[in-house]
């Protein structure tokens, strides 16, 4: 390769790779997107029009760069620039897109901000707990793609050197792509949108197989040609958030002369059915003494919004403004104002998700303790108890303490040592990119169960350790999940984040809290509850309502006949009868899932909105509780 190929090898090069993209886009589409027709051609045409659209980032500069190249004259350090950056550009799209469909296929999502954060954020990727097999499967992926595209660029510039005359040739061929591709797409949105205004669904829940599909619609003109929509239009939920009301009114705060220690224990991916004899003995043994929630849920699907609604008591979707604000928990707030000593810890990280920045804002850094590299995450879990334990021993005892930990062993891949085993077969490498998750799954929970099992260990030895130096007399101890797991029990999802059913919504919750005696609440409670039951014992007097959405738990009068919970993009009611998610400040139209109480899909989705139409009003009034109109 000792000169720059010409424009007409290029455009080879660069038709070759969105044929390449296409097929690897079609992978996103399932036998429904070809069940008819018409969805047919609509998923042919915008298969083919979003391959070259998702290859733009490669194909402008990469033109750009030949006819810089071009103009300075031929080289073969030019030639070998080029060839390195459009093949560079056009893998990287590919790896993306290989990226994507992983995290469509286990999450139901596409890269979104929520993923955008992840990657950029200190500690995001190793939050994901992959296994070292995983790592070097997801390298060699990358690297094939890569290889592709080398040996299309070799082929693509290097066909046809024996007749020199081929490669000066014009030829009109790639304007009549561009003209059909430009047709395809304007094919595709004219379908996409007649189909939102008389949400002809099979199209509609194609379209969101796409990465960054752009939706197109047209309601006014559609009424105006007589094309009458549905009346439930699948809309979700705008908000323009004002200026942070947080609390509505100062708080009243008359401390306890003696204020309760606080032992607050959270352990990843927890899912409410763990609570059990044999998974979980020693948390089943402390919980017969406690106040039991056997009907408990997180304010979230994943940690981000589980962590935060547990120690906030607001609606996940005050995450944005509360982290632009620079607002820390008023519950931490008050804790410090009564003089606390903190000893916090995580076997994972505080800067991902940025609880550094919201949860534990105003702490000392000094106090944090993060245990995110190294061994593995059981071992970093034993490791943060016995730094706990320490603290307890030497703290100040004339002032009262708060500790946090994070178990990270329950998150996938779920690690454990061998003595905590209690379920085989188990899956001995797990590889997220290799797992055939519906054959292997039960080997998979099996895991799960196992670290579990560890953790309780862990649980039991500071529980052991309150006990022998008589602390429980005044020391309130939470033991909660921050959201649930689920193993395709209720859909075709491993894990969590991807939905608001009961199995990555749902965890244990057990509280001890010194002078209540032993009970179980069959009745509906919340993560958003915990800060208000908290600021009580700690002497506040407003009412929960200034400051937060849950209630306090051991008010005579508690009862609470729907949850929330939360992701990055949506908002879902979680009543005794359905399950309804929102979609929040979603462009174009957007689809309401509405599920039974055994979480199954509703045929009537609006019949069952109207049967809780006042608990909606109220839900979609609490999301913007607290802020107000900016000036």
């Amino acid at each position: 390769m000792n000169s720059v190929p010409p424009r007409q090898r290029i455009d080879r090069f660069f038709l070759l790779s969105g044929l390449w993209v296409a097929l690897h886009v079609s992978a996103f589409t399932t036998a429904k997107a070809y069940s008819t027709p018409a969805v047919a051609v609509w998923t042919l045409a915008t298969t083919l029009s979003y391959a070259f659209l998702y290859l733009l980032p490669a194909l402008l500069p990469g033109y750009l760069l030949h006819r810089a190249l071009q103009r300075r004259g031929d080289s073969v350090a030019a030639a070998r620039l080029l060839a390195g950056a459009l093949i560079g550009l056009t893998g990287a799209v590919q790896v993306l897109l290989f990226a994507d469909r992983v995290i469509y296929g286990m999450y139901g999502f596409h890269i979104n901000g929520f993923v955008i954060d992840l990657v950029f954020s200190p500690g995001g990727i190793a939050s994901l707990g992959a296994s070292r097999s995983t790592e070097l499967t997801a390298a060699a992926i990358a690297a094939a793609l890569l290889v592709l595209q080398a040996a299309t660029y070799y082929w693509a510039t290097r066909r046809g050197n024996h007749r020199p005359e081929l490669a000066t040739r014009r030829s009109p061929r790639a304007r009549w792509l561009l003209l059909a591709l430009l047709s395809l797409a304007i094919g595709e949105r004219v379908a996409y949108g007649y189909s939102a205004a008389v949400n002809y669904q099979p199209i509609l829940f194609a379209s969101e197989r796409y990465p960054f599909y752009l939706p197109t619609t047209f309601r006014r003109l559609a009424a105006r040609l007589g094309i009458a929509a549905p009346a439930d239009g699948g809309e979700g939920v705008h908000l323009k958030q004002g200026r942070l009301s947080y609390p509505l009114v100062p708080l009243h705060v008359e401390p306890p002369q003696r204020p309760p220690n606080i032992v607050w224990l959270v352990a990843e991916s927890l899912r409410f059915d763990l609570l059990d004899r044999q998974i979980m003995p020693e948390l089943w043994a402390f919980s017969e003494q406690s106040l039991r929630l056997e009907q408990h849920y997180s304010g979230g699907n994943a940690t981000q919004m589980g962590i935060f609604s547990m120690f906030y008591g607001l609606y996940g979707n005050y995450w944005f403004p509360l982290i632009k604000a620079n607002r820390s928990p008023l519950l931490m707030d008050v804790l410090q104002q009564q003089n606390y000593q903190f000893s916090l810890h995580t076997s994972q990280s505080f800067t991902y998700p940025p609880f550094d920045k919201t949860v534990f804002l105003r702490m000392n850094p000094a106090d944090m303790h993060a245990l995110s590299s190294g061994p593995e995450p059981w071992e970093r879990d034993r490791q943060n108890i016995d730094d706990i334990m320490q603290f307890i021993d030497r703290r100040d005892p004339q002032r009262p303490f708060m500790t946090y930990m994070f178990f990270e062993g329950t998150h996938a891949n779920y690690t454990f040592p061998p003595d905590s085993v209690i379920a085989r077969p188990y899956l001995e490498d797990f590889n997220y990119l290799a797992a055939d998750f519906a054959g292997q799954m039960a080997q998979i929970k099996n895991r799960y169960l196992n670290a579990a099992h560890h953790v309780d260990r862990q649980i039991g030895r500071l529980l052991a350790h309150l006990r022998e130096r008589k602390l429980l007399d005044n020391t309130i101890v939470i033991v909660l999940g921050d959201h649930g797991e689920e193993f395709m029990e209720r859909s075709s999802r491993w894990g969590h984040a991807a939905e608001f059913n009961r199995y990555q919504t749902s965890t244990p919750a057990v509280l001890w809290i010194p002078g209540e005696p032993a009970r179980v609440v069959r009745g509906m409670t919340s993560h958003l509850d915990i800060p208000p039951t908290l600021m009580a014992r700690l002497g506040v007097r407003n009412p929960p309502a200034d400051y937060a959405q849950g209630q306090d738990l051991l008010a005579p009068d508690f009862h609470r006949s729907y949850a929330v919970a939360a992701d990055w993009h949506r908002i879902a009611y979680i009543g005794e009868k359905y399950r309804i998610a929102f979609p929040v400040n979603a462009a174009g139209v957007v689809r309401q899932e509405v599920l039974d109480s055994d979480d199954r899909p509703v045929e009537d989705g609006e019949a069952a909105k109207n049967q809780i139409r006042p608990e909606m009003v109220e839900m979609m009034n609490n999301l913007t509780r607290f802020s107000r109109p900016s000036s």
